[in-house]
């Protein structure tokens, strides 16, 4: 029930945390508010960022891991400038990624773009394609690589860039915004490109299928495009969407295919190291299989790899094209699990004070219980008037504590 004039809520009162006395209409916080902020901070922080961000993974060289892009260090093309972002002027930059790692150490206060996994894929901080960049403007060091200046002449030949790193997605090349995002998206397993479900049309259900491959991708590689198998369902492209899917089944191969299943089926099978691979690819003749002139979409269910095809031919585009994950185990290098994030910032140090030697430790501990009462003796008087504490006042407090200790 609306409330009437006359018992409307006072919205003078202070919000929880706050405190009263502020005469200038700036937002005042009390210890208890403040302390309770950020312990809400460092919650929100070891939710986003588990694993430790002390290493580079640039010396394991071209491996799958997640990818950043940094938008303040590198400046777009004019046809990937963000909506209702101008340009700013200045010649576009090369595309270039970061690790995990170097995204939060070198790029904290940057505007930052997760691009999350990404194959063969090297870091690119602190090479010739991404001087991070300082408050300044100016270009410093990888700070996680200080000691190695040679490492500014370096170029990541074999990374694979693509208009991700711009921050845009998708066949219709459209800018991600987390803010104004709708639907889902869906990684492609060959490209690591994100789709819109609304662009690629109609899809299995989201439980029937465990990786996604796009109509690029199958166009690109015959060693996807006509592979058999049963957990593979394809979607015919119709006006750029998807229009109708089918599984892989038995039933979609040609007759001579099904022969070949049969007599495998008659056979024993031989030891897979004593098994001769066929010269040719049989299933790249077979043109009922698979009409090369319609594009289709692929859903996969699991283990659908065990079915690709290892035939010379087919090995042959495997290892040109660099789709050894195919046969391999794709392993993800992720950040080691940073067991600390989950305690407070006191907690941490008080773990580090016990990690010392007893002189240090006690020189420690003597060094914060001096500062703690001198902040006390300093706060004393705003305690006893009511005064509120003001930045400029902590700041005076920190000029006359230097001043003392340098005289």
């Amino acid at each position: 029930m609306a409330a009437s004039e006359g018992n409307a809520p006072d919205n003078s009162a202070p919000a929880a945390g706050e405190a009263p006395g502020a005469s200038d209409g700036e937002p005042v916080v009390t210890v208890r508010g403040y302390l309770e902020m950020q312990a809400e901070l460092e919650r929100e922080a070891a939710e986003a960022l588990p694993g430790k961000f002390d290493e580079c993974t640039f010396d394991q060289g071209y491996v799958r891991q997640p990818v950043y892009a940094c938008l303040t260090c590198t400046r777009p093309p004019a046809e990937y400038t963000r909506p209702g972002c101008a340009d700013g002027g200045g010649e576009a930059t090369e595309p270039a990624g970061m690790c995990y790692s170097c995204s939060i150490q070198c790029h904290a206060d940057h505007e930052v773009v997760e691009l999350f996994t990404k194959r063969r894929f090297r870091c690119d901080c602190g090479t010739q394609r991404l001087l991070p960049q300082t408050a300044a403007g100016t270009a410093s060091c990888c700070q996680l690589k200080k000691t190695r200046p040679a490492l500014a002449e370096a170029d990541n030949g074999d990374n694979v860039y693509g208009h991700n790193f711009w921050g845009f997605y998708c066949r219709c090349d459209r800018f991600y915004s987390p803010d104004s995002e709708s639907g889902v998206m869906v990684q492609c397993y060959m490209c690591n490109d994100w789709f819109h479900d609304a662009c690629i049309g109609a899809m299995p259900p989201e439980d029937a299928f465990d990786d996604y491959i796009c109509r690029g991708c199958v166009a690109r590689h015959p060693v996807v495009r006509h592979i058999q198998s049963t957990k593979a369902t394809r979607g015919a492209v119709s006006d750029g969407r998807v229009t109708r899917l089918y599984s892989g089944s038995s039933r979609d191969a040609s007759p001579a295919a099904e022969h070949d299943a049969a007599a495998q089926k008659e056979e024993p099978a031989e030891p897979a190291q004593k098994k001769a691979r066929a010269n040719a690819c049989r299933l790249r003749c077979d043109q009922d299989a698979v009409d090369a002139a319609q594009p289709f979409d692929m859903f996969m269910a699991s283990d659908w790899q065990d079915d690709i095809c290892t035939c010379l031919d087919c090995m042959r585009e495997i290892t040109s094209s660099r789709l050894m994950f195919l046969l391999e185990e794709d392993v993800v290098v992720e950040p080691e699990e940073d067991e600390t994030r989950s305690e407070s910032l006191y907690e941490s140090a008080l773990k580090q004070l016990r990690a010392m030697d007893h002189t240090r430790a006690v020189d420690a501990a003597s060094a914060y219980h001096s500062m703690s009462a001198k902040i006390k003796e300093y706060l004393r008087p705003f305690a006893a008037s009511g005064r509120v504490v003001t930045s400029q006042d902590i700041q005076a407090f920190f000029e006359q504590h230097s001043a003392r200790r340098d005289s």
